[in-house]
């Protein structure tokens, strides 16, 4: 995937960027460096993290304040930006703005995550595109920028030149996603491994209670899974899961089991109720706006399917961990009493 040169990525440390999203993409993008570097896939270091800062608001002359790499100057060929941490509206700095559709001029891939997604906006170069967003900001990034089209149904979307990711943790995902693009699918799987090998942990996850097993080492397997996590575990088919993983739905369904524990439609069930959990815990959005952004026919669908996997109902759980940044791993527990339960219940499928 390399010749020397590596890779630079940059992230954009703007007033009030989440610390943690810099910082754990950083450490991650360095682990797949290292991994590659010790697979012989490249002579050099193959991932070079910058870090950009403002002098102030209008400033549309970034300064580099950190380098993982040093070696001349540095031009990112993938900007990064993160969430925010203060506000589900932000204020954007213009200066910022500036300077990221510059970058993006000269060449630069642009990925936001979440509420990242507003700076994005503001630099015009997503209108008539659609954007991925979690429901906390939504409708907020719809109302401000009219021309955008705000989708909370899918987690990562790749516009090629564009990449928005719409989770508050989803940083986990877009690095994944990324060091797959760029130094392939065996340093990504080995990078999963090392971010999401004890799901005791509860440090890096996908969503919230959830650690998705990715060591078991079919590539196929992996694509379905990502093809499921990028929609939410909702409005799947077996027949389009199989399309995604390049298998005969038998071999898939034999194969998701073997690999994950866990059927198709167990699989989705986990997500869905995994993604409902994260926006619990991180907002204000309605009982029904989970329950019609998830795929079911009612709320009442949505609170059955929810206290039967977590053992509350949503309304206590947001109650009880709502803005706490809590994983409660205590209710993600799931018997085999639940193996045969039906996760599709609007979603079209064959057998």
């Amino acid at each position: 995937m390399f010749g020397r040169a590596a890779h630079e990525i940059g992230i954009v440390d703007y007033p009030g960027a989440q610390a943690a999203s810099i910082l754990g993409l950083t450490d991650l993008f360095g682990v797949a460096s290292a991994m590659a570097l010790d697979q012989g896939r490249t002579g050099e270091i193959a991932l070079r993290v910058t870090h950009w800062k403002p002098v102030d608001s209008f400033d549309a002359d970034l300064s580099c304040v950190y380098d993982s790499a040093p070696d001349g100057s540095p031009q990112p060929r993938t900007l990064i930006i993160p969430p925010t941490m203060v506000d589900p509206d932000p204020e954007i700095p213009a200066g910022v703005v500036t300077w990221v559709r510059g970058r993006h001029a000269a060449g630069a891939t642009l990925v936001s995550l979440c509420s990242g997604a507003f700076i994005l906006a503001e630099t015009g170069l997503v209108d008539g595109l659609s954007v991925a967003a979690p429901p906390i900001c939504a409708t907020a990034l719809a109302k401000r920028f009219p021309k955008v089209v705000v989708d909370t149904n899918r987690r990562i979307i790749d516009h090629g030149d564009i990449v928005t990711a719409g989770g508050f943790l989803s940083w986990v995902d877009l690095c994944l996603l990324l060091v797959e693009r760029i130094l392939g699918p065996a340093i990504r799987a080995e990078t999963a491994r090392f971010a999401l090998d004890d799901p005791t942990a509860g440090e890096a996850r996908y969503f919230a209670g959830f650690a998705p097993p990715l060591t078991h080492g079919d590539r196929a397997v992996l694509k379905a899974q990502e093809w499921l996590h990028m929609r939410d575990g909702q409005g799947v088919s077996l027949a389009a899961l199989a399309a995604a993983a390049g298998l005969e739905r038998r071999t898939l369904v034999r194969r998701f089991a073997r690999a994950t524990g866990m059927t198709p439609i167990e699989y989705c069930r986990t997500v869905r109720i995994a993604r409902a959990r994260e926006v619990l815990e991180g907002g204000q959005t309605s009982q029904k706006e989970i329950a019609e952004s998830l795929g079911y026919k009612d709320v009442a669908s949505f609170t059955r399917a929810f206290r039967k996997a977590v053992g509350l109902a949503p309304g206590a759980y947001r109650k009880r961990f709502g803005g706490k940044g809590v994983s409660p791993a205590d209710f993600a527990a799931q018997d085999g009493s639940r193996q045969k339960e039906h996760l599709f219940e609007t979603a079209p499928h064959t057998g």
